[in-house]
């Protein structure tokens, strides 16, 4: 009896269920692409404006300013211009992670020593160098031909 239960089950055709599964698979593709489709139509933000060079100079006299005075104020000040920088979508990981360590580094300290100040000062006077904003590389001409050499000044056997 035993045997006949194996035999029973051999003469399902297995090619009803992989085509079940298929067209499920399929349904699903399709339902998932619609509706990605829909959300980042519904949830694309607006265009966040690049931060401009005078919002990236107000944040090294600020941090340069804590360095100096050591003060909660100034300090606070430096963290408060710094912090919603870190979390721009068009920032490079190198401009935040200067960000980074001026707001970790912006704190009032008991004595204000050299390295403390200086903790401060190399990564304010970086910020404005390496966060802003950068022209993208001129695309080449349509036609594939290099521009025109400009006269070096050389000339040699001339």
């Amino acid at each position: 009896m035993m045997g006949s239960k194996c035999n029973r089950s051999m003469d399902f055709p297995a090619r009803s269920l992989q085509a079940n599964g298929r067209r499920h698979i399929t349904g699903l593709l399709l339902l998932l692409a619609s509706c990605s489709g829909l959300a980042a139509r519904a949830g694309a933000p607006a265009e966040i404006p690049y931060p401009s060079n005078e919002t990236l100079r107000k944040v090294q006299l600020g941090a340069v300013a804590c360095a100096r005075e050591n003060t909660t104020a100034s300090c606070g000040q430096a963290k408060a211009l710094a912090d919603p920088l870190i979390d721009h979508p068009q920032l490079p990981s190198g401009c935040k992670d200067l960000l980074w360590t001026i707001t970790y580094r912006a704190k009032p300290s008991e004595r204000n020593t050299y390295q403390r100040r200086e903790g401060l000062e190399q990564p304010a006077e970086a910020v404005v160098r390496s966060c802003q904003f950068r022209e993208p590389p001129a695309p080449a001409s349509k036609d594939g031909s290099k521009p025109a050499a400009k006269d070096s000044g050389f000339k040699f056997g001339s």
